[in-house]
């Protein structure tokens, strides 16, 4: 028998709830050393905010309506993310204390992953509080637009190759793919800013969301320690126990992210 309308609004409002406790409990359990907190932490996130935007046909829509486009997504989240944690291992950037052979496939295909998806959630999120809609603008091209969009590509493909060179052990230039990765960071930034409407307000938005992803992700660790950070060439002045290497490093996350998700789902056009 279907549900009907009040019965999926109320138990979809029961499921947010329990999602909501569920994220934070585990961030307090992180916070006071719980070592394995972060896997129900960024599930629970992810699925909360994930109903919330469930109107918006965000992630966790896609997964329940559109396998295929959500594998795909999904897949390119993990797999880049999979190189960025075995260059990062090989620079020896963080270390994992508590995981060790296959624990590492929770680690790739739960942790990374998930965590990139609740970012973008918590992003459509705030974009829906404060009234904005992800809308494209389709502007004459120019001999300007379309260098930037060369250059941005060559910058991603730069940032990736080397991230995937220095994963594989063939070499491992911490100072040369933290240079590509800024500058990637300030096309694709310039770039998304080219395309989407109300552009300023997107972009503050994805600053915050880096910021509060930082917040989240990071304190509970400095006390759980499920991952150590270790000494970077660049930017390795503290703030608030966090490196600023890695406040900068969430909001590389968030832009990834997003810049997949345009890419790959939301506008298959806008390259």
């Amino acid at each position: 028998m279907p549900l009907t309308k009040e019965q999926k609004f109320l138990y979809s409002r029961i499921a947010i709830l329990i999602s909501m406790v569920g994220w934070i409990s585990f961030a307090f359990a992180g916070l006071k050393g719980f070592p394995f907190w972060y896997g129900g932490f960024v599930l629970c996130f992810w699925f909360a905010f994930g109903l919330l935007n469930y109107p918006q046909n965000t992630s966790l829509w896609l997964l329940t309506n559109r396998r295929v486009p959500f594998l795909l997504f999904f897949g390119a989240l993990a797999g880049v993310l999979v190189l960025l944690d075995q260059f990062a291992l090989n620079a020896r950037l963080w270390y994992y204390p508590i995981y060790r052979g296959w624990w590492f496939l929770w680690v790739y295909l739960v942790l990374y992953p998930v965590s990139a998806l609740g970012q973008l959630e918590l992003f459509h999120f705030l974009a829906r509080f404060f009234r904005e809609r992800l809308l494209f603008k389709h502007r004459k091209e120019s001999a300007g637009h379309r260098a930037l969009d060369v250059a941005e590509a060559l910058a991603f493909l730069a940032m990736v190759g080397l991230i995937a060179l220095s994963a594989a052990g063939v070499a491992t230039v911490p100072n040369v793919l933290f240079l590509v990765a800024l500058l990637w960071l300030l096309l694709a930034t310039v770039k998304l800013a080219f395309h989407i409407t109300h552009a300023t307000h997107y972009l503050l938005i994805l600053v915050v969301v880096g910021i509060i992803a930082a917040l989240l992700n990071e304190f509970p660790s400095t006390v759980a320690f499920e991952w150590v950070y270790l000494e970077a060439p660049l930017l390795m002045f503290v703030f608030l126990g966090v490196p600023l290497w890695v406040w900068l490093g969430w909001y590389w996350y968030a832009v990834l992210t997003l810049r997949l998700w345009i890419f790959l789902v939301l506008h298959p056009k806008v390259r």
